[in-house]
């Protein structure tokens, strides 16, 4: 399990240093009964990457992809996977050139609804930014993969999964515990402007990052 974890562990970066998620709680908590409906988010979240999380696994291992003698099929996907990133990697490097110089960022329509969103409407939101994220759903991907590997009874798997997206969830929980000290509305206004301006930058980076991991991993076992 120590060792699965291990392998688990570079994954988190994604779901920690992911902005919009972040953006999206913080403009929860400076709404009308913004705890109530931040708290709400930060819930659904836990919840849908601890399960999005355990369902690849579980696909991984129905597939035969559990063991230390792992499938070729295994290499090539993260192969795929990793060209994918890159490939998104270049394409928004390209549209970021393109932009006209000192041109502000614009806030996501969604973003700016935030603080009227019904309950069902922030249930969906953070579903979405999870499933529909390329960043999010590497990280949750790399990490079903490198979990995979390990052969483990269930109980140890919920367990392990429980840890990593703890751990994952840190930027996302963040906010509040902000929004809890004093003076704690000013900062996360200036953590919000500081995130929307830098969002492009930072997905950027992740999604390289993880293109990078995906690479090597798909590599590694077509060569070994």
């Amino acid at each position: 399990m120590g060792k699965a974890f291990a392998d688990m562990l570079p994954y988190t970066l994604g779901l920690i240093v992911s902005p919009f998620p972040v953006v999206a709680v913080i403009a929860l908590l400076i709404s009308a009964n913004g705890r109530a409906k931040a708290l709400l988010f930060e819930a659904t979240w836990l919840v849908i990457s601890w399960v999005v999380l355990l369902v690849l696994i579980a696909l991984l291992g129905a597939a035969g992809a559990t063991g230390h003698a792992r499938p070729t099929w295994v290499a090539w996907l993260a192969l795929i996977v990793g060209v994918l990133l890159l490939m998104l990697a270049i394409a928004g490097i390209r549209r970021t050139a393109r932009r006209k110089e000192g041109k502000a960022p614009e806030v996501p329509r969604w973003i700016a609804a935030m603080d009227t969103m019904t309950t069902p409407k922030i249930i969906g939101v953070a579903a979405l930014l999870i499933v529909a994220n390329p960043v999010n759903l590497a990280s949750l991907a790399g990490g079903a993969i490198a979990a995979a590997h390990e052969p483990l009874p269930l109980g140890r798997q919920l367990v392990l999964a429980a840890v990593f997206v703890a751990i994952g969830s840190i930027g996302v929980l963040a906010p509040y515990a902000t929004a809890l000290s004093g003076g704690g509305e000013q900062r996360l206004q200036r953590m919000r402007g500081w995130l929307i301006q830098h969002n492009g930058a930072l997905t950027l980076l992740l999604i390289l990052i993880f293109g990078m991991l995906f690479l090597a991993k798909g590599l590694r076992g077509l060569l070994s």
